[in-house]
């Protein structure tokens, strides 16, 4: 039987159909619809290129027992996932994305509000994530929106998730950082802006990664700040950046002139938040310990030297630090 080169949808699907869901062997399915077994593996490639079968790995396979057990039960985490160094640093960054991604169809549930937040990191998550439907699932930005398209920037990394798990986006429409604290003051008392700012706060869960405080963090390459902010927050005791704010070394927020002129959650509204923190690098050891502490995180996944850095500071949990927020009644 002679085959286009380009096959419908129909006859592709049912191929998924039979391998996936009916357990069909290729030969079989060969047999069955008078295919060639070559043709019936192209059909299921093709399956995933068309995104009509959508694959997901459980989060569990990547996890390394020791050290994500360890991880756990220190900081009281409701799961963490510790990825293998790989030959360089771009190669682990790049897996503990993947790991991150596979994980994140596990994290959502049907009727959740997800938060987004901006970076590298949460780019390369947003692109490796599964083609997963979420029933009921939104997808929000945590930032405002950075003016180069093509920089990772909060809105291209919220809108790529919502996309890959079919939910419904919405960007906040505002700028992430303004020149003046009194542009930013009358932006936020915009009615539009003002409310979406305020349903922040109905984001049950969020995604974001975290960045150290030296000054060629990617804060300060993205020119969401300055040299001269970075320096000055560190003076007053910032070790951390989550979501473009600055926290000290037990998790505090650090107020300064940035935030004046910032649009976008603040970090109290992100302790009520369920977090998924994705990290990679021992540069970011402390940004995470304090993170940590300040219980922005329910859920880790990390290298393992990034891990084994942690476990190995002899912190936990309750030593010197604020008591983890209780979700049990959190606003959905």
């Amino acid at each position: 039987m002679v085959r286009s080169n380009h096959p419908s949808d129909r006859i592709v699907a049912e191929v998924a159909w039979l391998y996936y869901i009916k357990g069909l062997n290729q030969a079989d399915i060969a047999k069955h619809l008078a295919l060639s077994r070559p043709t019936v593996v192209a059909y299921l490639r093709l399956a995933k290129e068309r995104q009509i079968v959508g694959v997901k790995i459980q989060g569990t396979h990547f996890r390394v027992n020791a050290l994500a057990d360890g991880l756990r039960e220190r900081f009281g985490l409701d799961s963490v996932f510790v990825v293998p160094e790989e030959d360089s640093r771009a190669e682990t960054a790049q897996q503990v994305c993947e790991a991150a991604a596979q994980f994140l169809p596990d994290f959502v549930r049907p009727g959740d509000t997800l938060g987004v937040s901006w970076g590298q990191t949460v780019s390369f998550v947003s692109e490796r994530v599964p083609w997963w439907p979420v029933d009921g699932l939104v997808v929000r930005q945590l930032i405002g929106s950075l003016a180069n398209p093509l920089l990772p920037t909060c809105e291209s990394c919220t809108t790529e998730i919502a996309r890959r798990l079919s939910a419904q986006c919405i960007n906040l429409n505002a700028p992430a950082v303004c020149t003046g604290a009194g542009l930013a003051e009358r932006l936020r008392a915009e009615p539009i802006i003002a409310e979406q700012l305020d349903r922040l706060r109905d984001c049950n869960k969020a995604i974001y990664s975290l960045s150290p405080c030296t000054l060629d963090t990617h804060v300060v390459q993205f020119n969401l700040a300055t040299e001269q902010d970075v320096s000055d927050y560190v003076a007053k005791g910032a070790v951390g950046i989550i979501a473009g704010r600055f926290i000290d070394r037990d998790g505090t927020p650090v107020p300064g002139e940035l935030d004046r002129r910032m649009i976008g959650a603040e970090l109290d509204t992100l302790r009520g938040m369920e977090g998924l923190v994705v990290v990679t690098g021992l540069e970011k050891r402390d940004a995470t310990r304090a993170a940590l502490r300040g219980g922005y995180v329910s859920h880790l996944v990390l290298d393992t030297a990034l891990a084994e850095a942690l476990l190995g500071d002899g912190d936990q949990v309750g030593e010197q630090t604020p008591a983890l927020p209780d979700r049990s009644d959190a606003t959905l």
